[in-house]
């Protein structure tokens, strides 16, 4: 079977797909046919030209250099997007742009950008993620597990943890917390310390907030 000497299609996913990427189709003589997955934004806009009159590319290497140009357009967008609902990381934004489908050179090239105009900041996003659960009550120990997951490194923010939690903040917001619990007369120390732990407190003092919260019932 006789390879055409240049020729591609793309296909987009069906409706309703989980994680739904398009589908770049080419055949060459002297790569021979080859299928890439790309964003569907990315798709959409190459079927766009793949359908048009006189823009489309006419040989391999046009239609990867086509490829890189479009995904970079598209995912300058999806940033903007993203950017425009709420703050990121730039390990979050990665991720997003990888779970989005776009290659790996892209996604560093994009967060690169973000991060060079200022759109992102991982010290600024991790500074206001840590008042945040401060103020909901989250315990230091579990904030920087976040931070962490997320891709901040607590000790790249300025300030923390003084700046924003004291030992005294600490122990009033533990004490708040359990004293909002039920006492049920079983287990309630070991429930109220494994609590206080999955908050984010560290054990001593989840334990000596769970004795006092707990003597005020006995």
């Amino acid at each position: 079977m006789s390879i055409a000497p240049f020729a591609w299609d793309v296909k987009l996913p069906a409706r309703g797909s989980q994680r739904p990427r398009a589908t770049l189709s080419v055949s060459s003589e002297t790569h021979g046919t080859e299928e890439y997955r790309v964003p569907v934004a990315v798709g959409k806009r190459l079927l766009t030209i793949h359908e048009g009159d006189g823009a489309a590319p006419s040989s391999r290497a046009e239609l990867l250099y086509l490829l890189r140009e479009t995904s970079l357009s598209c995912g300058r967008s999806r940033v903007e997007a993203l950017l425009g609902r709420r703050d990121y990381s730039s390990a979050e934004l990665a991720d997003k742009l990888r779970t989005d489908g776009y290659s790996t050179s892209a996604v560093e090239e994009l967060v690169a950008r973000a991060v060079s105009c200022g759109l992102v900041d991982d010290a600024r996003f991790g500074a206001a993620f840590a008042r945040s659960k401060v103020a909901s009550g989250w315990g230091r120990l579990k904030i920087e597990r976040e931070l962490e997951r997320r891709g901040v490194r607590p000790d790249t923010i300025v300030g923390w943890p003084e700046d924003f939690v004291t030992s005294d903040d600490e122990r009033e917001r533990a004490l708040l917390l359990a004293s909002r619990r039920r006492v049920t007369g079983k287990n309630d120390y070991e429930k109220t310390v494994r609590f206080l732990c999955g908050r984010g407190f560290s054990f001593s003092l989840s334990a000596e907030v769970a004795r006092e919260v707990l003597k005020e019932h006995e």
